[in-house]
């Protein structure tokens, strides 16, 4: 019967074989252009050491097998394979970069073995997603030369971390955790419908190595390099108090510190279960006044009536976080200033991908690939340009000219023969006499 399905999969994967085959005697004409150059070969010292040396590489179209010579470079001192180089495959490498960064671009959002399915190339394995993930590159701060700097009065910063799991050595008892830090730059927020707003021109920042310094000073650049900083009137820093957090952008005069809401609800939903709500209400109306010594006298009042010692040691590291975020507090009652959104970036951004379920991971893949996430949700592609694409100058002409030749008449050196039970040429006969296929 005449299946569509079935036969276009024949089709295409009779197609990706022409293909292979195409690209490989392409690549071996190359490589005898290139032998067959002796003048230029001597002015560069190429010696051929190895002639029609085998070498695969998997493809999106399937693995393509080609046959080139080694030489020896004799001004070097060390063998050289011309071939590889021009063409842009690197030492020992099985899988083409575009095959890599696919699976890179996958393993963003799902785990290694859905990657791996969703990129749909058989021969990869979950230690070939975690090898192309670490030999990964993105520069993050790349910036076009000619933009031109915003104009804002107002920018919106959200700072907060993710803790996720780290796998311990030798599979150790225990657990470990990395913090993991984001900065997220809005310029506000709008409404989307009653109940939910979005944020505006939204960009995420973290650090590979998870270092605080770094990771400020890449804030920075970004404000620089995006805005007329001059031209802005605050920088609203929203936050639930971290001390990393506090010392970011202390050059910026525009800095206005603001507590977060959803923490500042969380612990005064905590203490109003471990004391009288009445109490707590009074405590909420001192802030709201801006009352910090009266707020003081009370808290204190509060803790010495509190008798049991784990809830008086809860109430007091709550009340300790009220005095030392004060200001910021303070700011969240009485500056007309947005909801923050600092919890929801960290899920959406960081836990969603690396913390909300059961895994551990290792510092190094977690650095570059929330890296990478994050790289992919400031709206960048990932594709081969994050693997270093070095290429060979020398032979760059011989490549060109093979290139606008490739015809199907390399395919003349022998006759090709085509195999009458092969399942495309059933297909194409019968259609041709109006004949049923039986497969």
């Amino acid at each position: 019967n005449f299946n569509l399905d079935k036969i276009s999969q024949l089709l295409f994967e009779d197609a990706k074989l022409v293909i292979s085959k195409l690209i490989a005697e392409c690549i071996e004409k190359m490589n005898i252009d290139i032998r067959e150059d002796k003048k230029r070969r001597k002015e560069s010292g190429l010696v051929i050491k190895e002639k029609n040396v085998k070498r695969k590489v998997l493809t999106h179209i399937g693995e393509i097998e080609f046959k080139r010579d080694i030489y020896y470079d004799q001004n070097e001192n060390k063998y050289v394979k011309p071939i590889d180089e021009t063409i842009g495959i690197e030492k020992y490498e099985r899988i083409s970069k575009s095959i890599k960064a696919s699976l890179v671009e996958m393993a963003t959002d799902h785990s290694y073995a859905k990657s791996m399915e969703l990129v749909g190339v058989s021969g990869i394995s979950r230690q070939s997603v975690r090898n192309a993930i670490l030999k990964s590159d993105i520069n993050t701060e790349k910036m076009s030369e000619n933009q031109k700097k915003k104009i804002v009065k107002e920018l919106h910063i959200y700072a907060d971390e993710d803790h996720v799991h780290l796998q311990r050595a030798g599979k150790a008892k225990g657990k470990k955790n990395q913090i993991v830090p984001l900065v997220t730059i809005t310029e506000g927020s709008k409404s989307i419908y009653k109940s939910r707003r979005e944020t505006i021109n939204t960009h995420h920042i973290v650090d590979e190595n998870f270092n605080i310094k770094s990771l400020w000073n890449k804030v920075d650049n970004y404000l620089q390099n995006t805005y007329d900083v001059a031209e802005i009137d605050k920088i609203y820093i929203h936050s639930d108090g971290g001390k990393w957090i506090q010392n970011g952008l202390e050059e910026y005069k525009q800095k206005v510190s603001v507590y977060d809401g959803f923490h500042m609800k969380k612990n005064l939903h905590t203490l109003k279960l471990a004391i009288n709500a009445n109490k707590v209400n009074k405590l909420e109306k001192l802030i709201k006044e801006n009352k910090k010594d009266e707020a003081k006298e009370f808290i204190y009042e509060i803790i010495n009536n509190i008798e049991d010692g784990a809830k008086k040691r809860r109430c007091l590291a709550i009340f300790m976080c009220i005095l030392n975020n004060w200001d910021a507090i303070v700011n969240r009652y009485t500056l007309n200033v947005l909801g923050s959104c600092t919890e929801g970036q960290i899920s959406h951004v960081l836990s969603e991908r690396f913390s909300r379920h059961p895994m551990g991971w290792s510092k190094q893949v977690l650095g570059k690939l929330s890296e990478l996430r994050v790289y992919k949700k400031n709206g960048n592609k990932i594709d081969s340009s994050i693997f270093d694409n070095k290429e060979c100058e020398e032979y760059k002409d011989i490549v060109d000219r093979n290139i606008d030749k490739l015809n199907m008449s390399i395919f003349d050196k022998e006759n090709f023969i085509f195999d009458e039970s092969a399942p495309a040429l059933k297909v194409v006969k019968s259609i041709g006499k109006k004949k049923e296929v039986e497969f």
